[in-house]
């Protein structure tokens, strides 16, 4: 027997000045968020409503220390768009007012958050402190979303293969994921879903910005990052923005997670193995079960280059797959391949033996059994093909004893190593730069079927079997006969 080889490699990179944002300037008009960013918006105002222009605003991302400042407008709004994500600390000071600052703002892609301050009449170096914790409505944007944040994927357990378009059925509108197509076709092994009725081909998923789709199978998902590198998943099912484009049932992006100023990291492992899963439905209990090994390990590791300045993010996910197969099929019998079908209560009748148009007047072959003379060449081929064409070796069912009666096997393995991996630069307070890889090698190896040597055997009834509920014994198989007719 051969082995059967199968690589599948794919990629998704972001670089050079499609990364580069410009953070210019203060309108009037609150930001819109872009599908990779959040923007901060609010008014200033003092106790009576009034607006206050001209207040100085300073926000700072509190994990990577990248600070930006700007100032209200004459209507007193300020706005802060293309911001990364995660928690900022927002500080508002104005002469005459106490300054104002608020922590743990939460920043998410595709968002708008809205902080409006009333500043309080006092010193300047008097001092206001707000901790954010009451979740912010989102009225800003009119479209429908939801988010699957890491703690979701980190804490919501998910099938085997821990992929993480398991968790969009929590998601109103999403239909249950489910597989499809085989490996070398769906190397990362990404499910198929639709949306609100949709066609499934009208799903947008995009990571850190880049579309990922499957050439071959456009409905489908093409890099499929590890579970550990993702920071959220931002999901909208309606209404759409015009910077959502290519999406008709729902626009999914992806952010991969971001290295900050501490060092961080995980290590994880995953098991399973055939003791862990039911017997198959149809091999019983009488018979070990099949060979089931499954592990996925890998770590994730992110911190700083350079200090409120430069950062890296690297993942990497191994997944290994080795088991045994198994699928009941129909073979002849030992008797069957020499022209034996005496067993048989249908007459086998010698097409030879009446001329065309005069079938009625054919004659059956003796005792149903077949002349070898009579054999074609092809015939005589297969049945000395012993080493393809096995002998049954499990009971079988039915008038002959053929159905189900050939246990056939084969070895298959499946190893895919996953690699995410991401640096984000604070060039300026004006500009940031971020670079994004993606890459997934997936080999598999298939062994073609062979017999499954049963744990027991058996002895066949001596008259055809005619239902499943023979039962192995310590005698050795024996193809299954009947008496002739006499």
């Amino acid at each position: 027997m051969t082995d059967k080889k199968t690589a599948n490699r794919g990629g998704l990179a972001v670089f050079g000045a499609a990364a580069l944002v410009l953070a210019a300037g203060f309108n009037a008009e609150p930001a819109r968020a872009q599908v990779l960013y959040g923007s901060i918006v609010g008014n200033v105002s003092d106790g009576t409503g009034a607006v206050i222009p001209g207040a100085q605003v300073t926000i700072t991302h509190e994990e990577t220390g990248a600070a930006r400042s700007g100032e209200s407008n004459a209507s007193g709004v300020y706005t802060f768009p293309t911001l990364a994500t995660g928690a900022y600390t927002v500080e508002v000071r104005a002469e005459g007012f106490r300054t104002h600052s608020e922590t743990g703002v939460a920043v998410g892609a595709n968002d708008v958050t809205r902080v409006d301050v009333d500043l309080q009449i006092g010193q300047v170096t008097e001092v206001v402190e707000i901790s954010a914790e009451a979740v912010r409505l989102q009225t800003d944007r009119a479209e429908v979303r939801a988010e699957v944040d890491k703690r979701d994927l980190q804490n919501v357990p998910v099938p085997l293969g821990r992929n993480y378009q398991m968790l969009l059925q929590t998601i109103p509108g999403f239909s249950p994921p489910r597989n499809a197509h085989s490996v070398p076709a769906n190397p990362t092994r990404a499910v198929r879903f639709s949306v609100n009725g949709t066609s499934e081909q009208s799903n947008n998923v995009r990571i850190d910005g880049a579309s990922s789709y499957n050439p071959n199978l456009t409905h489908m998902q093409g890099i499929n990052p590890a579970l550990e590198s993702i920071e959220v998943v931002n999901v909208v099912t309606n209404s759409f923005d015009a910077e959502q484009g290519l999406a008709g049932g729902a626009s999914i992006n992806l952010q991969i997670k971001s290295g900050t100023n501490d060092l961080h990291g995980s290590a994880f492992w995953y098991h399973n193995n055939q003791r862990f899963q039911a017997f198959p439905y149809f091999k019983g209990t009488l018979t070990r079960k099949p060979k089931f090994i499954y592990n996925q390990a890998g770590a994730t590791i992110g911190g700083p280059i350079k200090k409120n300045k430069a950062f890296y993010f690297f993942s990497y996910e191994r997944t290994a797959e080795h088991s045994n197969a198994t699928k009941p099929v129909k073979v002849p019998t030992a008797a069957m391949r020499r022209g034996d079908f005496s067993a048989s209560p249908q007459p086998i009748f010698d097409p030879m033996s009446a001329a065309v148009g005069d079938e009625g007047s054919r004659t059956a072959f003796d005792n149903n059994i077949i002349p070898e003379s009579r054999f074609a060449s092809a015939s005589r081929m297969l049945a000395g093909m012993t080493d393809d064409w096995h002998l049954p070796n499990q009971p079988g069912s039915g008038p002959l004893g053929l159905n189900r009666n050939y246990l056939a096997g084969i070895t298959y393995a499946f190893d895919r190593h996953q690699v995410d991996s991401k640096a984000n630069f604070n060039l300026s307070d004006k500009w940031t730069a971020f670079a994004t890889s993606a890459s997934s090698i997936t080999t598999r190896t298939t062994r073609p079927p062979s017999a499954i040597s049963p744990a027991t055997s058996f002895t066949p009834p001596t008259s055809a079997p005619t239902t499943a509920s023979a039962r192995p014994t310590a005698a050795p198989f024996r193809p299954p006969t009947s008496p002739r007719p006499t």
